[in-house]
């Protein structure tokens, strides 16, 4: 389909969606709101509280809220609510005789035990829904990775695409009906402003009040912005049981899965010269790495085709959804510098003294000067990546990444260019030549690997033949933090076990 086409198909959606809005099934779930009750009262004591012991019940029962919201399939296909569940159990057990309220925590137990052995209501309607309007016309919005795959094993039977936001661009032209599983709140904009089809449908439980169509953030600056109508339908037992908690906007944030950042417990000292300035990183797996500000970083793309999926990524592009492929338990950085320099031969020993020699002379300006002195007589030289001084001091980094700050930085020191700048280049492209060839076999590893299970847990194992490569994770990035601490560069990329982002999605 040509670009043209697709936006043509675009605007008559559009025009379809703000003449008759979009529909939004609100569907009783007893079950839920019997759970989402007493998780009010819940967050309201701890809210009162402030930090509070049972703040990790309140996390695995915001878990639950949610997946009961966005994963409404059945039985077996349901195992990231099942999963939610045993956790609300297993924390209420734990908390009593540490708290004064067990009558609390007993409701809730047996409300998310009743949740876990209750089929969705959702569920029911949607698969429906699908029935009567014709699969062959309908396709499935998910609102993570791991909802897709959940629904997507589970509507197979009746070949309906699942399909994350971000992916809408593609949807087949034959496609007229879009089932939307979550509340509208819980997806971008773009889903109603932008829609894919004419016709698009929201499918909530009741129990969850907010039902606010999202518009754009610029719609009430601009003239003739998209602000679709919603239609409401009510289905099955609206029944819920009375709460004493006050309906508070302000709580609506407690049902998305979130990660707690503590603050930034470095200061604004500069990092000394094994230290490096690094984001935290929650990934899939409870697992966690520091990220430096490297040039880029190993990941997989599981939709892209076999032979195309192991790729490198920016630091910077590093987002909630990314796939890091990383080193078990180390970085992969000096197992790859090791494969280069035996690529090297003969040439290995010169090269490495030339390395060390412009390394250890780059060590001595920074204790000398500073960093923050040496970026600004770098940058003033005219040096792009300045700001990664420190980093140049680290054996296994070959150089600056663009060629010619490498000069400029020997001049800087005060050194002679050649052979310093030839023999780094050389390392370069070997460390390259040496990491083209892991990513053969990486691609290998991946093409035999059960990809539908990475995107429904969010991590996997491969195995490979290369000696010191023989464990590999791969793990979807749950959250990054919005600061960086400064941490032992040996520490950065290394995978590690971390609860933080447990129960994000």
């Amino acid at each position: 389909m040509s670009r043209v086409h697709d936006v043509i198909r675009r605007y008559k959606a559009s025009v379809e969606v703000a003449r008759h809005g979009v529909e939004i099934f609100v569907i009783g779930d007893p079950a839920g709101a019997l759970f989402n009750a007493a998780v009010r009262r819940l967050a309201y004591t701890v809210s009162e509280n402030g930090s509070d012991i049972r703040g990790d019940l309140l996390l695995a029962a915001n878990a639950l809220r949610w997946r009961r919201m966005t994963q409404p399939q059945p039985g077996g296909f349901h195992l990231a609510v099942t999963e939610a569940a045993n956790a609300v159990v297993r924390e209420a057990r734990m908390l009593r005789g540490a708290v004064a309220d067990e009558a609390l925590l007993d409701e809730i137990a047996a409300a998310a035990q009743d949740v876990r052995q209750t089929d969705s209501p959702v569920g029911d309607e949607l698969w429906r829904s699908i029935e009567e309007a014709d699969p062959s016309i309908c396709a499935v919005v998910a609102s993570s990775n791991r909802a897709r795959a959940g629904l997507q094993e589970w509507l197979n039977p009746l070949s309906v695409p699942v399909l994350l936001p971000g992916e809408l661009g593609d949807v087949s032209e034959r496609v007229e009906q879009l089932y939307v599983a979550g509340p509208p709140s819980f997806f971008p904009p773009s889903l109603v402003t932008a829609p894919a089809t004419g016709e698009l449908t929201f499918l909530m439980p009741a129990w969850f009040r907010h039902r606010t169509i999202p518009v754009s953030r610029l719609a009430d600056q601009a003239d003739g912005a998209m602000k679709a109508k919603a239609r409401e339908r009510t289905i099955g037992d609206l029944s819920e049981p009375e709460s004493p908690v006050p309906d508070d906007e302000s709580m609506e944030g407690t049902y998305y899965p979130q990660p707690l950042w503590r603050g930034r417990n470095s200061g604004d000292r500069e990092p000394g010269p094994d230290e490096a300035e690094a984001w935290k990183v929650l990934l899939a797996g409870n697992l966690a790495i520091w990220l430096d500000d490297g040039d880029r970083i190993r990941t997989l793309d599981p939709r892209q085709p076999e032979g195309e999926r192991v790729t490198y990524a920016a630091v910077e592009d590093v987002v909630t959804g990314t796939y890091l492929v990383l080193r078990d338990g180390e970085t992969e950085h000096g197992a790859m510098y090791e494969a280069a320099l035996h690529l090297m031969g003969p040439r290995a020993g010169a090269i490495e003294a030339t390395q060390r020699g412009w390394k250890t002379a780059l060590e001595a300006r920074l204790a000398s000067r500073g960093a923050r002195t040496s970026i600004a007589e770098l940058r003033a030289r005219g040096v792009r990546s300045a700001a990664r001084v420190r980093a140049w001091t680290e054996a296994t980094l070959i150089s600056p990444k663009h060629e010619h700050d490498l000069v400029l930085l020997l001049e800087w020191l005060g050194l002679a260019v050649e052979p310093s700048h030839r023999n780094a280049m050389a390392l370069r492209r070997a460390v390259y030549q040496a990491s083209a060839d892991l990513r053969e076999e990486l691609e290998d590893a991946v093409s035999r690997a059960d990809l539908a299970a990475l995107e429904r847990d969010g991590h996997m194992s491969l195995d490979i033949e290369r000696e010191g490569f023989r464990s590999i994770v791969v793990a979807r990035v749950q959250a990054r933090s919005p600061y960086t601490e400064i941490v032992p560069r040996p520490h950065t990329r290394a995978p590690f076990f971390d609860r933080s982002g447990e129960w994000l999605e």
